[in-house]
């Protein structure tokens, strides 16, 4: 074990696996957009002879298909939670050995991905407690000071939204080791993980933040893209033609425009997909092997 590591080279991870397994980063994403756009597909052809008159009443065979979709879509949120479990281990798998040929791009359905399953839902479940006890305890606190002074209460609400966001920034930064350690170690790694936060915390914040930074920079100019690709596409126009429709299914593009946006979405958008959530990933997974055995960037793993 090192005493620390370069937030410049974690930050360098994703490119670097971005560069050497090109095609996996094209399925992780590919497997995530894909299911998304089957379950938009299905969701909007069932809900497709809605009417969209307030005044007009479904069909009781449309209100048995909607009624049938909110089962089928508690399965499907389901399958895509365990498809970005799957990816999600891919992701640091592929960090933890760079340039190591891969028959299955990284993807496994084992113990691995069982135990980042579990570590993933503690980490939310206790996060979400935590946000929830704070929540109720600052507005406790400024519902008591409203009644003296309706300022002060504002005032002090806004500091203590601060607090709750400036505190689970750092709480995320402290666990950030648990999950990939859990990959790396093949067991479950909340101690170890969490050892690996002691004295680290304000490093491994600003990992986050530059992670984050560079998410949001991406983002932006992603949704500039998108928005122009539908501008030029023509689905706006569509849509500001719509205003005569009298079902869902009437707002829909023509099929020209429909498979012109999936395409669109599925080739080049699956790729950028699988490198946004590369770059979420990667550069802690990098943090955590640095740390536990630092080992060179492209050397085998100690325990894969």
């Amino acid at each position: 074990m090192v005493e620390t590591f370069s937030i410049a080279e974690a930050l360098r991870a994703p490119l670097r696996v971005i560069r050497r397994h090109p095609l996996a980063i094209f399925v992780w994403g590919l497997l995530i957009v894909g299911f998304v756009m089957a379950m938009m597909m299905l969701v909007f052809g069932a809900l497709a002879d809605i009417p969209l008159s307030p005044d007009a009443e479904p069909s009781p065979q449309v209100m048995g298909r909607v009624v049938a979709m909110q089962g089928v879509s508690m399965l499907l949120n389901i399958g895509q939670v365990v498809l970005g479990v799957m990816v999600w281990a891919a992701t640091m798998r592929a960090t933890f050995r760079i340039g190591r040929p891969e028959r299955y791009f990284f993807l496994r359905a084992g113990m691995d991905e069982v135990r980042l399953a579990v570590v993933g839902l503690a980490l939310f479940a206790g996060a979400y407690v935590a946000v929830m006890a704070f929540v109720i305890v600052a507005a406790i606190v400024s519902a008591l000071i409203w009644q003296a002074s309706p300022t002060a209460a504002l005032a002090v609400g806004g500091v203590l939204f601060v607090v709750m966001i400036a505190g689970v920034a750092l709480a995320m930064a402290r666990v950030s080791m648990i999950a990939p350690a859990t990959v790396l170690l093949q067991r479950f790694a909340f101690r170890e993980g969490w050892d690996l936060g002691k004295g680290r915390l304000m490093r491994l914040f600003g990992l986050l933040a530059c992670t984050w930074l560079i998410y949001m920079l991406v983002y932006f100019v992603l949704a500039f893209v998108v928005i122009a690709a539908l501008f030029f596409s023509g689905a706006f126009a569509v849509l500001a033609d719509a205003q005569d429709a009298t079902t869902l299914g009437e707002l829909f593009p023509s099929p020209a425009v429909l498979w012109g946006v999936a395409a669109f979405v599925l080739l080049p958008g699956s790729f950028v997909y699988g490198a946004v959530i590369t770059l979420l990933s990667a550069p802690f997974a990098a943090a955590c092997r640095e740390l536990l055995d630092g080992a060179p960037r492209d050397a085998a793993p100690a325990v894969l």
